[in-house]
């Protein structure tokens, strides 16, 4: 599978502190991801790493197969388009920022017209063309933000928290074009945001950021705490791990939420970790029921619909969890 970008030891430090630690990162071509992650987990800084608007402390990153030393040249520049979280269109129409953004990537009048319509009928924008900037509504300026990034039809299209600021309705629209660009034009879309539910709607693979450092576990029950032999301290919790080594410089811990089981008594088992809690949330979750039980810490879990059924779950029951310590991730 062809790469669009490969990042290895990359470190990435704003005044002293690291607020990227990458050992090591493949992301495919022509797909479409999803960044996620808290606020403050480095999501916006990768993107702009990606877009190569940031350099690296230090590490290496190749895009599409070509080691990157210093900047972009124009051929390598074009490949790319990145949209902000809080995008800025100058003065002028909707109309004039697409035609500017085309005559600085160097693309002939010639084609102006032809790719001006098309970026307005991608985004689903064709009756603001001539409408001013200063007058669009937040859903619109991210839409003709995205329209002016596509434009020049780039390989790569990296968004900064697209639906930050969205009303559901706007949401939905822009879900439905992303997902929808990404297949026709065999596109590289690269989209941050900390809610999990939208990822797993639009994109088909995901990258979980925790403190600048990528995780593989589901972001759904990750504690920060301390360790004392195989024990992790939330500070509200001690939790049994499988780690036969100190980890002294692993501050995160990552519970599976389909390895937790539920019960309504106390098990007799041999599973290490077992907390008595309340049901404070009952959700679908993509064909999926989860669960949300304060111990104390709050703990996520997956069930299937038949199973809340069977249980005869409702909010306020008191519930038991019991997972082994091979289902803990450290980090």
């Amino acid at each position: 599978m062809t790469k669009a970008y490969r990042l290895k030891n990359i470190n990435v430090h704003f005044q002293q502190k690291c607020v990227l630690n990458i050992p090591e990162l493949n992301i495919p071509a022509q797909k479409c991801i999803a960044l996620l992650g808290a606020n403050g987990a480095g999501k916006s800084t990768l993107l702009h790493l990606l877009a190569f608007t940031l350099p690296a402390s230090s590490g290496e990153i190749s895009l599409f197969g070509q080691d990157i030393k210093n900047k972009l040249n124009s051929q390598q520049r074009r490949k790319i388009a990145f949209v902000s979280q809080h995008p800025y269109l100058l003065p002028g129409s909707v109309e004039d920022n697409i035609k500017l953004s085309l005559t600085l990537q160097g693309i002939p009048k010639s084609q102006h017209r032809a790719l001006i319509d098309s970026a307005l009928e991608q985004t689903n924008t064709v009756h603001l063309a001539a409408q001013t900037a200063t007058s669009l509504s937040g859903g619109e300026l991210k839409r003709v933000a995205i329209a002016r990034a596509i434009a020049y039809q780039p390989e790569i299209l990296l968004l900064d928290e697209p639906f930050s600021h969205l009303d559901s309705q706007h949401i939905q629209i822009l879900e439905s074009q992303l997902k929808l660009y990404s297949q026709q034009n065999n596109t590289t879309v690269i989209f941050s945001t900390h809610d999990r539910l939208r990822a797993m709607t639009i994109a088909e693979e995901t990258i979980n950021l925790v403190e600048g450092t990528i995780t593989q576990s589901p972001l759904l029950n990750v504690f920060h705490g301390t360790f004392e032999q195989q024990l992790f301290h939330t500070g509200k919790l001690s939790i049994n791990t499988n780690s036969s080594t100190q980890q002294h410089q692993a501050h995160h811990i990552a519970i599976d939420p389909q390895q937790i089981i539920i019960s309504t008594v106390a098990l007799k088992s041999s599973m290490r970790n077992n907390f008595k809690g309340r049901l404070i949330l009952i959700a679908e979750d993509a064909g999926t029921v989860r669960l949300t039980v304060d111990c104390g810490e709050q703990f996520h879990v997956t069930i299937s619909p038949e199973s809340l059924h069977q249980f005869g779950l409702t909010i306020g029951n008191t519930v038991h969890l019991s997972f082994k310590s091979t289902a803990v991730t450290v980090f």
